[in-house]
């Protein structure tokens, strides 16, 4: 099981989640981010590794039409960025993949599982930053396309709601102008870690990253995802400071800044009245 989110910001696009992967009662790291080869976009996802193993082999063979030689409309829609287009191709592969997975699953077959969720039910976001455009899809387990490009955030996973409350605390920072990949790559890092924090099963750490901006699509690596970590450990010092400096009282005797005076009533003697009222 998996958290996972995608975060659009001004100069670019993030998706993170943790690393954890579980079968019965046994736990294992899994690579849970992914980053286009050809086309500069991202993706992540939650669920079965079985449908998300199906999934990455479809959208590398979308990719495969990127390169073709010759006048490429798939290529164009990926580098414009055309939403139709992206969405028709990218929710296509993923669609017929989780599909065919879900119809050979054992012992369910193409039905559910528990509480009306398939038992291989799998999630699935995919962000793209090209010609300054951003562009956020979800495919959600039961099929549903659904953008959230002007949302700009959005969770999925068995821990979903749990990354969902930990954005809502820091909403502060995403409303208004959208941030800098350079704080959004501490924002996702500090949601996915809250996350996994609080969580009481089926999601750990270490936090995995992939950005796309202006230079290029690529999954971090764990240097920079240390970098990340350190930065994150200096918002949360510079937060506990300013709540200090704000309930520290106002410093008396020869620390507390002299009263100013006003030129009118310099050199006055005490208890003189202020000609000037």
């Amino acid at each position: 099981m998996t958290v996972a989110l995608g975060l659009v910001c001004a100069d670019g696009v993030i998706v993170a989640s943790d690393s954890m992967a579980t079968s019965g009662n046994v736990a294992r790291l899994a690579v849970k981010v992914h980053a286009f080869r050809l086309a500069p976009a991202v993706w992540t996802a939650s669920g079965s590794v079985y449908v998300i193993e199906d999934v990455e082999t479809a959208l590398n063979e979308l990719e495969a039409e990127l390169d073709r030689e010759g006048p490429n409309p798939v290529k164009r829609a990926f580098f414009d960025p055309d939403e139709a287009m992206i969405r028709q191709k990218i929710g296509g592969a993923i669609h017929k993949a989780v599909k065919s997975c879900y119809d050979l699953a054992l012992p369910h077959g193409p039905g559910t599982g528990i509480a009306g969720r398939h038992a291989f039910a799998s999630d699935f976001l995919v962000l793209g930053w090209a010609n300054q455009k951003p562009y956020f899809l979800e495919f959600a387990h039961d099929g549903q396309m659904n953008w959230h490009t002007h949302e700009g955030f959005y969770a999925v996973g068995s821990a979903g709601d749990f990354a969902t409350v930990a954005n809502a605390l820091m909403a502060h920072y995403i409303e208004g102008e959208p941030l800098a990949v350079e704080d959004g790559l501490l924002l996702a890092w500090r949601t996915i870690d809250t996350t996994c924090g609080v969580s009481s099963h089926f999601v750990g750490g270490p936090v995995q990253i992939a950005v796309v901006d202006s230079d290029r699509q690529r999954v971090l690596d764990e240097a920079e995802i240390e970098e990340v970590k350190t930065a994150v450990a200096g918002w949360k010092e510079v937060e506990r400071d300013s709540i200090r400096r704000r309930k520290t009282p106002e410093p008396e005797g020869p620390d507390r800044l002299p009263e100013v005076i006003p030129d009118d009533a310099q050199g006055a003697a005490p208890g003189t009245p202020n000609p000037a009222h």
